[in-house]
C-alpha cells in the first residue's frame, strides 16, 4: 500500500510541473519511470536552490546562517552529481524536463529577486522559510521514490539524501531559533 502511496505522490507532484510525462527509460534496465521522475525532479530542486544558498553568503545577518548555507550548497552540488550519475547510468540524456518548471519547494526566479534586496534579520527570515520549504519538499519527493521506485541504487540514494535533508531541516531549525 505505501509503495502505490509514494508512487500516486510522485505522480502528482510531477503532473503539477508539466503537462508530457517524463520519459520513460530505453534500455535503462531496473530503472523505472518513476526512478527517472524523482532523479530528474531532485536534480532540478538541487540545482535551483543553488542560487538560494548563494544569497546568503553576504546577506544574511546570523553567521551561522550563512556558514550553514555554503555547507548545504557544496552537499548539494555534490547531491547533483550522485542524481546525475545515476541518470547516466539509467541512460538518460537530454535536458531535465523539469529545470524549467516552478514546482512546490522550488525558489522561483521571482524568490531571488525579491530576496536579493533584502539583507539581514528580514533577509534570514524570508531565506529561512524558502529554504525549509525547498528541503521539506525534497524529503518528501524522497520518500515518494523510496515507496514506488523500482531501481535499488535510486531507492537508496533516496534513502539517503531523504536522512540528510531531514538533518538539514532539524539544523535549520536549530539555527533559525537564533535568529
Amino acid at each position: 500500500m505505501s509503495r502505490v502511496l509514494g508512487f500516486l505522490l510522485l505522480a502528482v507532484l510531477l503532473l503539477g510541473c508539466s503537462a508530457a510525462p517524463a520519459p520513460a527509460p530505453a534500455s535503462s534496465g531496473a530503472f523505472t519511470t518513476t526512478d527517472v521522475a524523482w532523479l530528474q525532479l531532485a536534480e532540478a530542486l538541487h540545482t535551483r536552490a543553488l542560487p538560494l544558498l548563494d544569497l546568503a553568503r553576504d546577506r544574511a545577518a546570523d553567521r551561522p546562517l550563512s556558514e550553514f548555507a555554503a555547507r548545504l550548497g557544496k552537499a548539494h552540488e555534490s547531491g547533483r552529481g550522485r542524481l546525475r550519475a545515476l541518470l547516466a547510468q539509467a541512460r538518460i540524456t537530454g535536458e531535465n524536463p523539469h529545470a524549467r518548471h516552478d514546482m512546490p519547494g522550488m525558489p522561483t526566479a521571482a524568490d531571488l529577486t525579491a530576496l536579493s534586496v533584502l539583507r539581514d534579520d528580514a533577509f534570514d527570515r524570508r531565506f529561512v522559510a524558502l529554504l525549509r520549504a525547498y528541503l521539506k519538499q525534497l524529503a518528501l519527493v524522497a520518500k515518494g521514490e523510496q515507496g514506488a521506485g523500482g531501481a535499488r541504487q535510486a531507492r537508496e540514494l533516496a534513502s539517503a539524501m531523504r536522512r540528510d535533508h531531514a538533518a538539514d531541516l532539524a539544523e535549520l531549525d536549530r539555527i533559525a531559533g537564533r535568529t
